[in-house]
């Protein structure tokens, strides 16, 4: 099969797709919408507008066009390319840019050997891009890989709540043995920050209500009996609710009693501004 490829003058990210490509033999079209593509770009966009992402600093690329499916951005043009289906979850789009790479998780269900995932991070790190990896607390086998061969620049830990709430929260199960076990590789050899959101549950009535303050607090309390310290970048997020919910958000006054709860076991909790 031959790829369509559409990609800009002196894009880094295009550069790093294509580099992956020739490097695989992989055939493809390049089309540069700032020289000979730029027409055949035009009748794309149009044809194919509600697909393609625009951002605001503009329309992302590098862009794939297989004839039937749209794949945009570095990682997941690669990561399709890589295994079609293996890696659908775990690599999403990037919303950071000027050198950085976020859309990486390990969030999205447990992943065996994860080789295709670690393989990625390895190419992405070599071709000079700084790597922001996210994980809630799965895989911690691949975590610890990734730590070690220092793959990443920074983590962003979303720490939904205690494990026992897990699937009330995601609709997936952890086990808390894997929490803790993920937990307990942070440390200041890496930039990381651990978020806590303060989000909708569903409780076994089925009904919707907040993660409560003393949740919170037996979160807060894992982190530092998984890593012995008090002392880590750690924040509570304020989630607000779809309107289609008709649940009201939590009031700005709210979060305090949370920090301060948290602060029991996390002396450096504060609550993460918008």
């Amino acid at each position: 099969m031959s790829y369509q490829l559409f990609s800009a003058t002196g894009c880094m990210r295009c550069k790093i797709v294509k580099i992956f490509m020739d490097t695989k033999s992989i055939a493809y079209e390049e089309l540069d919408i700032k020289s000979q593509g730029k027409d055949a770009f035009k009748i794309f966009y149009k044809n194919n507008r509600p697909d393609i992402f625009r951002g605001k600093d503009g329309i992302e690329f590098p862009i794939l066009f297989t004839g039937e499916k749209i794949f945009q951005g570095v990682g997941v043009i690669i990561a399709f390319l890589m295994d079609k289906d293996k890696l659908k979850g775990f690599v999403t789009r990037s919303d950071l840019s000027h050198g950085w790479i976020s859309g990486l998780n390990l969030c999205a269900n447990s992943m065996a050997d994860g080789k295709e995932f670690i393989s990625l991070l390895r190419f992405l790190k070599d071709q000079g891009l700084m790597i922001q990896l996210e994980t809630d607390g799965r895989n911690p086998h691949l975590l610890e890989i990734i730590l070690e061969e220092k793959l990443i620049h920074r983590l962003i830990f979303t720490l939904r709540g205690p494990a026992p709430l897990y699937k009330n929260l995601t609709g997936i199960a952890l086990n808390e043995d894997d929490l803790i076990k993920s937990l307990s590789l942070l440390n200041p050899s890496f930039e990381y920050q651990i978020i806590l959101p303060v989000s909708l549950i569903n409780r076994n009535s089925k009904r919707e209500d907040y993660l409560t303050v003393e949740e919170a607090a037996m979160a807060a309390g894992l982190v530092e009996k998984a890593t012995k310290s008090k002392k880590h970048p750690f924040f509570i997020e304020p989630v607000v609710p779809s309107e289609k919910l008709g649940i009201d958000p939590l009031p700005s006054s709210a979060f305090f009693k949370y920090r301060t709860q948290c602060r029991r076991h996390m002396v450096l909790c504060e609550i993460k501004k918008k």
